[in-house]
């Protein structure tokens, strides 16, 4: 394991790196402007279509929000026609939520919108340094994955 102070120094670069792509790169105002949703709402979309259908208190938990504001959350979710509520067959005390082809055409639609906003922003480097992302970035992402 890498002394404390080359973590350190670690924790430090990626701290930066997240501050730069926040104001450079990725911009949740521009990301989440004119959407029907908040982008609290969009958040529990995202995370649906990462891990599918799941209970109500795990989308809770995931997402750090408690289980009475998640409620009205699902709620408008459902009233807009994003999610379904179901029962869980296995066990009917547990509440369900799954995306709808709505939700799924939305999330579509950011990513859409995500790429074009980072296609601008990418226009400006040279071939050189857009080599140069085009390798790091797929090697940066599988590292990020392995954090627990």
């Amino acid at each position: 394991m890498l002394p404390e102070e080359e973590i350190n120094s670690v924790s430090d670069d990626l701290f930066l790196l997240v501050l730069n792509l926040s104001s450079r790169i990725f911009n949740p105002s521009a990301m989440f402007k004119g959407l029907p949703i908040p982008p609290s709402h969009t958040k529990v979309l995202f995370r649906l279509a990462k891990i599918g259908p799941c209970p109500v208190s795990q989308l809770a938990n995931d997402l750090i929000i408690s289980r009475p504001n998640m409620t009205p959350i699902i709620d408008k979710l459902i009233a807009e026609g994003y999610a379904d509520r179901y029962d869980n067959p296995n066990d009917r005390r547990i509440i369900m939520v799954k995306l709808t082809e709505k939700a799924c055409t939305l999330l579509h639609d950011i990513e859409n919108k995500a790429k074009s906003l980072f296609m601008e922003k990418l226009s400006s480097l040279d071939d050189k340094d857009l080599t140069k992302l085009k390798n790091i970035v797929p090697e940066l992402n599988n590292i990020i994955l392995k954090i627990k």
